[in-house]
């Protein structure tokens, strides 16, 4: 239940979607990148494979630290008034 609460107040929030977008653009671009380097046998092909691999774990870490975090306050505040 409350993993839906979450989803509502990110998909609510303009910043989010917002930032969601700049995080798939980017992720499109490091893949059209990598592809186009190795293609052509540039010496940066292993720095965008990596970072093709790196920045949708982070983006994911990031998501679920902050999914961990709204529930964890979530929690407090239902107890709090459960207290009272």
């Amino acid at each position: 239940m409350s993993e839906d609460k979450y989803i509502k107040k990110v998909s609510s929030n303009k910043f989010f979607r917002v930032m969601a977008w700049v995080a798939l653009i980017v992720i499109v671009g490091l893949v059209i990148a990598t592809f186009v380097a190795g293609v052509t046998g540039s010496e940066y092909f292993m720095g965008f494979l990596v970072l093709s691999i790196i920045v949708p774990v982070f983006v994911y870490v990031v998501l679920w630290i902050g999914r961990l975090l709204f529930n964890s306050a979530q929690d407090k505040s239902d107890s709090g008034d459960k207290q009272e």
